[in-house]
């Protein structure tokens, strides 16, 4: 028997379901929270400096000028997170396929962090958010997709 995790993430949520076939029931295999996902990036980094005068006195600009936001940094942090459940059930064969479903953005950072033996399981993937959806609706969702 085959068994496919489907993944439903965004920023603040990931929910690991399993499909054990067609027709059967979508157990929930792991829920994972990142609160951090839904705070400011001033909420996050709470000793960013003020403001500098620019060069000739007009104006200014921050003192902080950051690479990635701090927002990106935990969003890339949760990604890590969901990947590293994704490698170790894996590596515990609880899986044979994966199906991939979150908004494009974080679609985007949970590719990049996948290795090369997730990429391979991988079946499908949906760029949409599917987190709020019941068991029910997602295995309607998903059924022109893959068969779960």
């Amino acid at each position: 028997m085959t068994t496919t995790w489907i993944l439903v993430a965004n920023t603040t949520t990931a929910l690991l379901w399993k499909s054990r076939g067609t027709g059967q029931d979508l157990e929930l295999e792991r829920r994972l929270e990142h609160p951090e996902g839904r705070l400011k990036n001033l909420d996050i980094v709470s000793d960013v400096g003020g403001r500098n005068a620019t060069p000739g006195g007009r104006g200014s600009r921050p003192t902080t000028e950051w690479g990635l936001s701090p927002r990106e940094v935990e969003t890339e942090k949760f990604a890590r997170e969901i990947v590293r459940e994704l490698s170790s059930g894996l590596s515990s064969k609880k899986f044979d396929r994966l199906l991939l479903a979150a908004p494009p953005d974080f679609m985007g950072k949970i590719r990049e962090a996948l290795d090369t033996r997730l990429q391979e399981k991988i079946a499908a993937t949906v760029v949409r958010d599917y987190t709020a959806l019941s068991p029910k609706d997602l295995r309607e969702k998903l059924s022109c997709v893959l068969l779960v």
